[in-house]
């Protein structure tokens, strides 16, 4: 996407004339100073002549801090114009430009750390009087956690110039301290009072500030044109702070950068990309650098590497996107039971989302929610939580969840759904997904086969042989195979040994004969 033009017609106030001739020295100052101290021996050096030398001191002890300055040619005691516990703003305006000066101080011995800046103030348009801004901080950045000028105890703004059209967005750092007086919220204020009385802005420059553990602050009134970015580039340029100084080389004591301040950073930029409908992309989204006419290293090269997570989409802080199932998708086939029957299988889900998900807290449930599932097995972790996640998985890892079906007694055709839950916070449908309807398992239970009654019952003797009338009982060993013809005298039946006399035999015979004529 090409970035839009800066656009001068709709409102050429004195202020944006000013800007756009601001010399580069002014450009390239960032506030607060960007310079530490580390020998009182060594000469102040500036690229540019400055005529004005200002500090941010943290030193013990009530008494005023004694520092001089030497601008080639006298001696200039700074003036201290802010404290606040222990921190401490001063000022020192030289006698000429210079590129070159020198500190000393009787004070040196209660200086713990000293910040500094040679520069030549160009100020920026200001009321004769302070006012008290009337502009309302949105809603969306109130619920993104950022701390209001009211409540960190703002001083009343000098600004006049306004804006209602953010369309640009300009990442820098403050190349000073993450903390003054012991407080991220201190150096807020130290801030404010730097760039008012040191550097004769109207206000803090920035729009927004960003501390190293993630407090997020409004700087100039929502509403106020900015005044941090320069080079014709404070139009419509949203102006986002990180306190803390994040470059490898120009920084005697470089701070790291934490995830907390980039992940509520994300947060911030992402829900002003919201709010203005400002693209987030390179084009409109850049590193302090980037904007043409400033020439500085700020952000600094440790955030200016990692200024695609601000640009990044905002993460749900619970999603999980389908990764694979063990049972049959719903789509293409079916699990068969029968009534009384179990089925085991698995579902597996990638997070998607910025939460971890934990075991024992992060569950899969049948759908619809906190309804008993008539597949609930007696494994589950109760009638409405199938499984919980079998080990933390971060974002971008892949969580399982293995549960057991069991079939009811009542045959037919189930489709039954799931959904994922962290218990006592939120349904993950209702954050960023899956749906409650789209994990789902198809399932069809059959009838248990039923036992004939009918079936006449065996008369078993107590050798565990069975009578049949119609055949000789045998033992097992001696058993007849149908069609079988054996002797008598092998049947076992208790007849004598020996066949019978002839005479008997005949006289069978006649008997049966004479029966039947009968």
């Amino acid at each position: 996407m090409e970035p839009r033009p800066i656009r001068y017609t709709r409102r050429m106030t004195l202020l944006s004339l000013v800007v756009m001739l601001l010399p580069s020295a002014l450009a390239q100052a960032e506030v607060p100073p960007p310079n530490r101290l580390v020998d009182w021996a060594a000469a102040l050096e500036a690229d540019t002549p400055g005529t004005r030398v200002g500090m941010i001191a943290e030193a013990s002890g009530a008494a005023p801090l004694a520092i001089d300055v030497w601008d080639g040619v006298r001696w200039v005691r700074a003036r201290e114009v802010f404290r606040e516990a222990d921190a401490r703003v001063l000022i020192a305006d030289l006698g000429q430009p210079t590129t070159s000066a020198r500190l000393r101080s009787k004070d040196a011995d209660r200086v713990r750390s000293l910040d500094w800046d040679l520069f030549t103030p160009v100020p920026e348009p200001r009321s004769d009087r302070r006012v008290v801004s009337r502009s309302v901080l949105p809603t969306e950045l109130v619920a993104a956690g950022v701390v209001s000028r009211a409540e960190w105890g703002a001083a009343a703004t000098e600004c006049t110039s306004t804006e209602d059209d953010w369309y640009r967005m300009a990442i820098h750092h403050t190349a000073g301290g993450q903390t003054y007086g012991g407080t991220v919220e201190g150096t807020v204020r130290v801030l404010q009072s730097y760039s008012m009385s040191g550097g004769e802005y109207c206000d803090i420059p920035y729009q927004y500030l960003v501390g190293y553990d993630g407090t997020l602050y409004e700087g100039r009134p929502y509403g106020y044109t900015s005044g941090a970015t320069g080079g014709g580039n404070n139009d419509g340029n949203v102006a986002v702070c990180f306190l803390g100084c994040y470059d490898s080389g120009g920084c005697s004591s470089p701070d790291a950068v934490t995830e907390e301040m980039m992940d509520h950073g994300q947060e911030l930029v992402q829900t002003l990309v919201a709010l203005h409908d400002i693209p987030s992309d390179t084009d409109s989204i850049r590193g302090h650098r980037d904007w043409p006419g400033n020439a500085t290293a700020c952000p600094g090269d440790w955030l200016y590497a990692r200024l695609d997570e601000l640009r990044a989409d905002l993460l749900p802080t619970w999603a999980g996107t389908f990764s694979s199932q063990t049972f049959p998708l719903a789509y293409e086939g079916a699990v068969t039971l029968v009534e009384g029957e179990t089925a085991t299988g698995s579902i597996t889900l990638v997070n998607s989302g910025s939460g971890s998900w934990t075991p024992g807290v992060t569950f899969l449930a049948p759908t619809p929610r906190d309804v008993a599932s008539p597949f609930a097995d007696a494994s589950w972790v109760s009638t409405t939580r199938a499984a919980t996640v079998g080990a933390s998985t971060a974002t971008g890892g892949a969580g399982s969840f293995s549960f057991a079906l069991h079939a009811p007694d009542a045959p037919g055709e189930y489709t039954l759904t799931f959904g994922l839950v962290q218990e006592g916070v939120a349904w993950f449908a209702d954050d960023g997904g899956p749906a409650d309807d789209l994990l789902s398992v198809r399932v069809i239970v059959t009838a248990a086969p039923i036992e004939d009654t009918d079936t006449p019952v065996e008369d078993t003797d107590t050798d565990g042989s069975v009578d049949d009338p119609d055949r000789p009982a045998t033992d097992g060993a001696n058993a007849l195979s149908p069609g079988e013809r054996v002797a008598l005298s092998a049947l076992g039946c208790g007849c004598a040994a020996t066949p019978p006399a002839p005479w008997l035999v005949g006289l069978g015979v006649a008997l049966l004969v004479a029966r039947r004529r009968r």
